[in-house]
This record gives structure tokens, sequence and C-alpha cells, in this order.
């Protein structure tokens, strides 16, 4: 069906005028009349009653009036979305919450600071469902401590980060210091486990890294965070028996992605990871 007709249809029912719905949409009256007509003949019923300057809907044009207005709104939303996507391109970046917590929220300041009209969507979503959505395209770039080993992607290093155990300085130092296990990749489990003791449960497994710091306190617990938030938390106290580990970190995307010349260019802007 023809917009067109839809939105005189809406403006001689707004009026109830066929010269004042001409002169509203720029069109001559016999050009409202004719589209009418088009649209009448199209649904096999008349939409308007005329008795002289009288034009009422009739009961079809009342049930038509809604679902006109619902279709002419959804017409213009989408010309909307077209135009936007034509002048701006969004590109997703996907990582675990603890990669945005530690790193990745200060280097999306600086994109932002260095580039005019940036639009970007920040998904956080653990790491085996961002590969999926990278695979599917339903993802642009995905920031990750282990590039999925598939022939369609490539990858990029970083850098490199460091993590320490750290407790808080208010626990108790006579009691006993339960883990809080945080989610730093599949290949860091293997690191964590060599160095603490094999039956060690944790009281706690989640993929935030500054729930786990708030909860060190609570807890008298210790984790595996960012070894730079020993200066930026004045309240946590590194493990001084447990050396640093450091991690890698890489960002990975599709070879024959549209977004890749906007990919390489924002990763031209360092990621401060302090290792």
């Amino acid at each position: 069906m023809d917009t067109e007709l839809l939105k005189t249809f809406l403006e001689v029912s707004r009026t109830r005028h066929f010269g004042r719905a001409a002169e509203s949409l720029y069109l001559t009256q016999s050009a409202v009349s004719f589209r009418i007509r088009q649209l009448e003949n199209q649904l096999g019923a008349n939409l308007f009653t005329r008795h002289r300057n009288n034009i009422r809907l009739t009961p079809a044009g009342e049930r038509l009036l809604p679902y006109a207005e619902s279709l002419m709104m959804t017409w213009q939303l989408a010309k909307k979305e077209v135009v936007r996507s034509l002048q701006h391109t969004e590109l997703s970046i996907g990582a675990t919450a603890s990669l945005w917590e530690a790193y990745l929220t200060p280097w999306l300041q600086s994109l932002y600071q260095q580039r005019e009209a940036l639009q970007l969507e920040a998904r956080v979503a653990l790491r085996h469902s961002l590969v999926k959505q990278l695979h599917e395209r339903q993802l642009d770039l995905l920031i990750t401590t282990e590039p999925p080993k598939m022939d369609e992607l490539a990858s990029q290093l970083l850098g490199n980060f460091s993590l320490r155990l750290f407790s808080s300085t208010l626990r108790d130092q006579h009691a006993p210091m339960p883990y809080i296990k945080l989610e730093w990749g599949a290949d860091f489990h293997q690191q964590e486990s060599r160095m603490l003791e094999s039956d060690t449960l944790p009281v706690l497994t989640t993929t935030s890294a500054h729930l786990t710091r708030q909860l060190l306190e609570t807890t008298g617990g210790c984790a595996f965070l960012p070894s730079q938030w020993e200066n930026d938390y004045p309240q946590l106290t590194a493990i001084a028996e447990i050396p640093a580990i450091i991690r890698p970190l890489y960002a990975v995307w599709l070879q024959n992605s549209d977004q890749q010349p906007l990919i390489r260019q924002l990763l031209k802007i360092p990621l401060k990871t302090s290792a």
C-alpha cells in the first residue's frame, strides 16, 4: 500500500476538509480526492461520507484510522533509522565485565575524546557468548585475553596486564582467608590453580571486578585484581607470597568485516594496561 495514500487519508480525517488537507499536503484538491478514491478502491469500502462541507469518517474509516496512524508512525521511524545508519556507523565492542571495569572504560573515554561523532555500543557478556555473537556478525569487535582459534578471525595484541592477589587491609589477620574467584579467562584458571591450594573452594564466583573489590572487606577474603588497583584503592593490600600473573589482551574481529577500517583506526588509540 502506498504510504502517500494513508498520509492523505489521515490529513483529511484530521481537517475534515478536502481543501484544507490539500493546502497542508501542498496538493490540489482534485489530487487529494483522487488519492482517497484510490485508497477506497484498494480497500473496497468508502472511508468518508460527503455532505456538502460536512465530511465524516464512515465506520470503515474509523476502523482504518488507528492502523493508518500506526503504519505511518512505523514508516517514519524506519526512514529515520535508515538515514541514521547512512550518516553514522555504530560499532559494537564486547568484553567481559572484569575487563570493562579494569581497563576498557578508560579506553572508551579516550576514544570519545579523540574522535567526533563516534557511535559505539559497549556490550558486557561472557566470553563464549561474545565469540558466538562475533561469529554470527552480531558483534564487531571483541576484547579478550584469549583469541578464538578460527580462520575467519583477525586479532591484534593490545598489550599485557598484571594481576595480583589482594586482600583487604581491614581483614582480621588471624581469621581464615576465603577466596573470591573472578573471571579472567579460561586459561587463567590453570595459573590460578597452580598458585593456590588445590582444594581451595571460592566463597563467590563472579565476573565483576568492582563487586569483588567491595566484598573483600566484607568476607575477609582474597582475589586476583589489577595490580594498579593497589594505588587506586588504599584498602587493598597485595599478598607478597603470591607473584603477579601477566595476562595478554587481544582485539579480535572478522577478517571480512565491513567495520575493519574503523576498527583499525580505533586500535591506534592506546589502551593503558600498566603491565
